[in-house]
């Protein structure tokens, strides 16, 4: 689980120091604590957002969900709410970011 946050909403407090990135031929970038390895947001492409792995997050109480993605690879037990948007695998980044502002509205 992840949550996109607008770039102008996002900082960091502490520990930037202590963050690495590894960056594919792609271009696909992933950030991660250099002392635990554990995910770490870091800027979504070329867009004005962050993604910030949800488990990093103190309180996720106040988080409602945009949209539940992969949803065709989910396991067999397991329900998924019908309270957002279901994408079998993931829609274009333009067309999630649209969604997710509408929401919001």
């Amino acid at each position: 689980m992840a949550i996109l946050v607008e770039a102008p909403n996002f900082s960091w407090i502490a520990g930037q120091e202590h963050i690495s990135s590894y960056v594919r031929p792609t271009g696909f970038r992933s950030d991660f604590c250099a002392r635990c390895g554990s995910p770490v947001p870091n800027p979504l492409r070329t867009t004005a957002y962050y993604w910030v792995p949800a488990g990093s997050l103190d309180d996720l109480e106040t988080l409602e969900t945009g949209a539940h993605l992969y949803a065709a690879s989910k396991a067999s037990w397991e329900t998924i709410p019908s309270d957002a948007p279901h994408f079998e695998t993931v829609p274009k980044l333009s067309q999630l970011l649209e969604l997710l502002s509408s929401r919001r509205r």
